[in-house]
């Protein structure tokens, strides 16, 4: 009865046929087999001459490995871990494949409210590219930057290569006041630190 069959069966990932019935049926060797089909579109896999009650891991791992935009493992999760998996059943689950994946769409995570545009956090993080990326503060200047900022929030004021100067300073204070109350502290501690310096001489000699 499909009430009793393993979920895979019960929402139509796998379709099972029964075969018909082999020649002297008493022989252990001529069990009564299925045949198992996997049912998502444009698939044409097929296990032929399966136990009835065979361990339905082999279609498992088929659908993981060949169809990874379904998330078998969300649907299966009420399923023990064993390898038999053909005797547990989930309480969760949908009618039919396009159910279930209307329902893992459904189910992911929010996305988290977008913060509001803050001018402070916005040079900062302007400040962070610039450096990290080593460009030139003229590049905000550009017409292409502008419009770039402008179409990511119309609230972006102008910006000029003098206020990322001024941000870029107020940083460089603060981090120097950061790392001498750090160095204050060492000598006051009667530990020590080391300096490394690093020299070079330029091709033409002039420094």
């Amino acid at each position: 009865p499909l009430d009793e069959a393993p979920l895979i069966f019960k929402e139509k990932l796998f379709s099972k046929t029964l075969d018909t019935p082999k020649e002297n049926p008493e022989d252990p060797k001529n069990y009564r087999s299925v045949t198992i089909k996997c049912l998502f579109i444009g698939c044409r896999k097929t296990w032929y001459n399966q136990r009835v009650y065979q361990s339905t891991s082999n279609y498992i791992t088929h659908c993981r490995y060949s169809h990874k935009s379904y998330n078998i493992s969300r649907l299966l999760s009420g399923l023990s871990n064993n390898n038999d998996t053909s005797d547990a059943e989930s309480s969760q689950g949908s009618s039919t494949i396009l159910d279930a994946f209307s329902q893992q769409r459904a189910s992911k995570r929010k996305e988290p409210e977008k913060e509001l545009f803050n001018i402070n956090k916005f040079k900062n993080l302007l400040l962070n590219f610039i450096i990290s990326n080593n460009i030139s503060f003229r590049a905000i200047s550009s017409i292409s930057f502008k419009e770039l900022a402008f179409y990511l929030n119309d609230q972006v004021p102008p910006i000029y290569p003098a206020i990322i100067k001024e941000e870029l300073n107020t940083l460089y204070l603060l981090k120097q006041n950061i790392i001498k109350e750090e160095l204050r502290e060492v000598i006051t501690s009667n530990s020590g630190f080391s300096l490394t310096l690093d020299a070079w001489t330029a091709i033409n000699q002039d420094a």
